[in-house]
């Protein structure tokens, strides 16, 4: 009787075996991805006929909830196209002074993972052409041009979305996780 009840305890020894693997992966899943919360997105567009600079910055130091983001006017010219490039900072309020992070060159070395879209409303408002490409050939958007025709006002929507494995030719807006949505009001004139 002893030899038949042996191979019994031995199944039952690797099918405990199996079910703790099997429930300690599901405890422990591969960890995602972690990002640091973006607290400021500055936008700036420098004429390329030459002039200055123009600066759009969005800021929400408190991170998502508590106070409304502290957002600039962007204001533009007419009939003007204009270089573009656009940063993002992680900053922690620690006592009496803040710690910036720099997240720009993380998102450019995650190029193959990360694209930004902008949106104009009305449509005319402002046209954006990304310029920067990651390791595929595909665009990133954090160097544009921008382009300008008539004197309006409206919105420019940004998004930054984050498309580990999925960022293809096809990508768009609703193509991963959103990492930014911000708006500014623009006037051009």
């Amino acid at each position: 009787m002893k030899k038949s009840f042996r191979p019994y305890l031995a199944f039952l020894f690797m099918g405990s075996l199996l079910t703790f693997s099997a429930c300690k992966d599901e405890e422990d899943p591969e960890p995602d991805h972690e990002h640091d919360v973006v607290t400021t997105v500055t936008l700036t567009l420098t004429p390329s006929n030459g002039g200055q600079p123009v600066t759009a910055t969005w800021e929400d130091l408190d991170g998502p909830g508590g106070k409304a983001p502290e957002i600039d006017q962007l204001v533009l010219s007419a009939n003007t196209t204009y270089t573009g490039s656009i940063s993002f900072a992680s900053e922690e309020a620690h006592d009496d002074h803040h710690h910036a992070h720099d997240l720009t060159a993380d998102i450019r070395a995650e190029g193959t993972a990360h694209e930004l879209f902008y949106f104009a409303n009305p449509q005319g408002l402002v046209t954006f052409t990304k310029t920067d490409k990651d390791a595929n050939g595909r665009p990133i958007g954090l160097e544009t041009t921008a382009t300008t025709t008539a004197a309006v006002q409206g919105k420019l929507r940004i998004m930054l979305k984050h498309q580990p494995g999925t960022k293809s030719s096809t990508s768009n807006e609703n193509t991963g996780e959103t990492d930014v949505d911000i708006t500014f009001d623009t006037t051009v004139q």
